[in-house]
């Protein structure tokens, strides 16, 4: 079993679901500032996860602002080196640092959901999101930094293996048509998180990949 382009272009056209509430407020807090400095976008990052369902632990917003503070403090040169870097394009090294920054994340007392989608925020076009209930429920994923690490390489291997030669010019004409249905632009890496919504191409997706053991390795070298 196989998976193409046709199949991310199937996804990009069946996922019609944005909430105004959340996916409305995408454009202004998730990209337009994106080349600012993360310090400078901690008000935003907080505004994001709270519409995005993603501060409901203890403390809410404000232990986000002391716990993402904290973590930039430890992680700001790592999280500068990935930013503008797309997932298509991104090095093992790279999938290295992810990891870092995500175990770090967990370490200041983020929970998964909070820093798998607070990582969207800040690297947009580099890391996808990351939830229980749609993502970790779909993939059978442990909730870990190990695995936020091999999801973000998953979505890397189903790239080039859809792609397989093809110009980069292919994804971007599908994130510019997927743009144009919903009033729009959102990066690949959301594309791919929509996956999980449609278990028959999330599961054809793995196979394509020899299986889940394979799909979500924890080497994260090739």
């Amino acid at each position: 079993m196989s998976f193409e382009l046709t199949q991310l272009r199937e996804v990009a056209e069946k996922y019609r679901y944005h909430d105004a509430g959340t996916h409305g407020v995408y454009s202004r807090l998730v990209l337009e500032r994106r080349s600012e400095s993360p310090i400078a976008r901690l008000d935003d990052a907080a505004e994001f996860l709270g519409k995005w369902k993603a501060l409901r632990f203890k403390g809410g917003k404000t232990a986000f602002r002391r716990i993402c503070t904290t973590w930039l403090r430890k992680n700001l040169t790592d999280l500068q080196r990935l930013q503008g870097k797309t997932l298509y394009n991104l090095a093992p090294e790279d999938f290295q640092h992810v990891l870092d920054i995500s175990s770090s994340f967990r370490d200041c007392g983020a929970p998964p959901t909070t820093y798998g989608k607070a990582l969207h925020f800040f690297l947009p076009e580099t890391v996808m999101p990351w939830d229980q209930a749609i993502v970790r429920n779909t993939y059978k994923l442990r909730s870990d930094p190990e695995s936020f690490a091999s999801y973000q390489h998953f979505g890397w291997k189903l790239l080039h293996h859809a792609t397989r030669g093809k110009a980069i010019k292919a994804l971007e004409q599908i994130e510019r048509d997927h743009a144009r249905s919903i009033g729009y632009f959102e990066p690949m890496t959301m594309i791919l998180d929509h996956l999980a919504f449609f278990p028959k191409l999330s599961a054809r997706a793995v196979a394509a990949l020899g299986g889940p053991s394979k799909a979500f390795s924890d080497d994260l070298s090739s």
